[in-house]
């Protein structure tokens, strides 16, 4: 009796700490009871749940496994189980138990929805719908279930269902933030950039520290044709002003040299893979190891793909903080006695630009990531560029000090692969293909009028577009229908979805002169398309987005692919095309021009970037007096 009366009054107490949420003690006199009686359901039930919430997973399972051997038909049980299964990644045993318990229970709405989460992360998008739409039925405003759906939709490419679904999660609840949020990046990818922008500042009306939010915004008015500078910077701060920086007693001191051999330099990026940034430092990080730097990866994207590993094996250390939390990411850069931090992101996905404002690193840069706009950061003392992204006169719409790299603020990385170059199209053709594989979203209608009056004046030429975003019926249609407006035939406009990266090459040579977006301009489609020997025809622009190509163009001695304004790009765009002998002769030469030239040298690029290291490096050492 007393032992019982013991077990009770332990229990009572596990149950106390635990909804007080002093996990660590429930855990202990949940373990103390199953000392006193190994079968004590509940303790072993509570037990199993209070680990799937310290996410000690595997000895979760165990538990709760046990749990379901007593009571197999324990609803929350075989619930939580799923739910440790899911974590652990052992989806079908988790779908398993999701199913077991709507068939114990139809109407156990949570299992319904958690059932959908893994059918989205299995890519089954039919069957999480099928899930959320149950859930509808048995509680026809359940605004999470709309919000899912509206997720779903979204990627499945059916934008204008999302934006309903989402807009209806937001008449339920209209301080719905992530609601406000996703609808917003799905109006960006309708192209409606304004009316994205207010629905993330509605998202920051009811949250004010939603980073994410704050960054969608800075990159959203990349896209703008005539955004101010001004603003921009001013909505930069705006997202710095957001961040609460970490009690700096809280962290570890600095543990750098201030007089080391080596530079230890710091890279942080959600883009250690198949992305521009991870393709653009591959052959740098290859020839940077070789010089006087120990180069660290702080990895901010779970999922690993064959370049990440390529990557890898370029730096010194390589650091998983998608999972960490900012001070535990600071402690870390600090114990490994970085000199100078890189942010690779900017405002893109991804960024960890949080980390910054506490100063991890003594030199802070920004480079490449947010093509060039302002982190907003002051801790961030450098923006990396180069005379033509960012000449010195724009000083003034940054937080950070412009540094330039002699020539071009970055360098492609050459194939591994042969991808032959074809004769120009043109001549077996009898007509000129134009041609951009750039975002659809740097395609707006502006773009299409400027690419149609050229299409008018050069008689059956024709303009194939290629990208991931055409691989959606629905985008493809609108793009059509632009054109038509601008009255361009469809049988004038190609269209196609993304392909494996050789493949995406070799359709290089379907096009005979590539045009340029704006106000955001290409890049790394640019120098594909140079080394495919397609020349790209771009115009000036008015920011580090607008100047990319152009950069690129002077650095390989095309200057004149340049035009001064929109006029001038139609007449050189008329003259190009009508001198078949001249475009012969770029196509065949392109390539081994731009070889010789510093967009395409990896290794001088890579002297160029760790002298301008170093030289960040000594001003620092100069300002503090050491």
């Amino acid at each position: 009796m007393k032992k019982n009366q013991g077990i009770k009054e332990m229990f009572a107490s596990a149950i106390k700490e635990h909804q007080k949420n002093n996990l660590k003690t429930a855990e202990k006199f949940y373990k103390k009871i199953l000392i006193e009686d190994p079968n004590h359901f509940d303790s072993i039930f509570l037990l199993g749940t209070l680990l799937l919430q310290t996410k000690k997973f595997d000895l979760a399972k165990q538990f709760l496994q046990k749990a379901i051997q007593i009571q197999p038909n324990h609803t929350e049980g075989i619930y939580n189980l799923g739910n440790t299964l899911r974590e652990l990644g052992e989806f079908q045993k988790a779908i398993n138990c999701y199913q077991k318990v709507i068939q114990i229970n139809p109407n156990y709405i949570v299992a319904y929805n958690n059932l959908g989460t893994v059918f989205e992360e299995l890519g089954d998008y039919q069957r999480a719908m099928i899930c959320y739409q149950k859930i509808l039925e048995i509680q026809p405003n359940h605004m999470d279930t709309y919000y899912n759906l509206g997720h779903v939709l979204n990627k499945l490419g059916d934008y204008q269902k999302a934006i309903n679904y989402y807009e209806k999660a937001i008449q339920i609840q209209p301080d719905y933030v992530d609601a406000h949020f996703n609808l917003a990046n799905t109006l960006k990818e309708l192209g409606e950039f304004q009316k994205a922008v207010n629905c993330y500042q509605k998202a920051l009306e009811y949250k004010p520290d939603y980073v994410d939010a704050h960054h969608n915004i800075l990159f959203t008015l990349l896209y703008f044709d005539k955004a101010d500078p001004k603003y921009i910077l001013s909505k930069a701060k705006e997202f710095r002003f957001s961040l609460k920086p970490i009690n700096d007693d809280l962290l570890p001191k600095h543990q750098f040299n201030f007089k080391p051999k080596k530079l230890r330099i710091g890279f942080v990026s959600g883009d250690f893979r198949q992305h521009p940034i991870g393709y653009f430092l591959l052959d740098t990080l290859k020839h940077l190891k070789e010089k006087n730097l120990e180069l660290i990866a702080y990895s901010n994207f779970q999922k690993k793909d064959s370049l990440s590993f390529k990557l890898k094996s370029h730096f010194t250390n390589w650091r998983e903080i998608s999972n960490q939390n900012n001070m535990e990411v600071i402690n870390q850069v600090r114990k490994d006695g970085i000199h100078i931090l890189i942010d690779l992101s900017g405002h893109t996905n991804n960024n960890r630009l949080p980390i910054f404002i506490n100063r991890p690193a003594p030199v802070q840069i920004t480079w490449g990531g947010h093509s060039g706009g302002s982190t907003g950061i002051p801790e961030i003392d450098y923006v990396i560029g180069d005379p033509h992204v960012i000449p010195i006169k724009d000083a003034e719409h940054f937080t950070e000090k412009i540094f330039h790299l002699p020539n071009i603020w970055m360098c492609f990385t050459v194939p591994e692969f042969e991808v032959i170059i074809k004769e120009l199209p043109a001549i077996k053709n009898g007509y000129i293909t134009f041609g951009s594989f750039n975002n659809l979203l740097k395609i707006n209608e502006g773009v299409i009028s400027l690419w149609s009056r050229i299409l008018k004046t050069i008689p059956k030429s024709k303009i194939f577009l290629k990208t991931k975003a055409l691989n959606n019926l629905y985008l493809k249609k609108k793009i059509i229908s632009n054109f038509e407006k601008n009255n361009i035939n469809s049988n004038s406009v190609i269209l196609e979805g993304n392909s494996p990266y050789k493949e995406s090459l070799a359709s290089y040579n379907k096009v005979d002169i590539a045009l340029d977006s704006f106000p955001f301009s290409g890049c790394i489609t640019t120098f594909e398309a140079i080394w495919m020997g397609v020349p790209v025809l771009t115009k000036k622009g008015n920011a580090f987005v607008s100047r990319q190509t152009e950069s690129i163009n002077y650095n390989i001695g095309m200057s004149d692919w340049i035009a001064k304004d929109n006029d001038e790009y139609i007449i050189k765009a008329t003259q190009f095309a009508s001198n078949l002998e001249k475009l012969t002769e770029i196509r065949v030469n392109l390539r081994k021009k731009a070889l010789n030239s510093p967009a395409f040298n990896a290794s001088l690029f890579a002297e160029h970037f760790n002298n301008t290291l170093w030289k960040m490096w000594n001003n620092f050492i100069s300002k503090n007096g050491e």
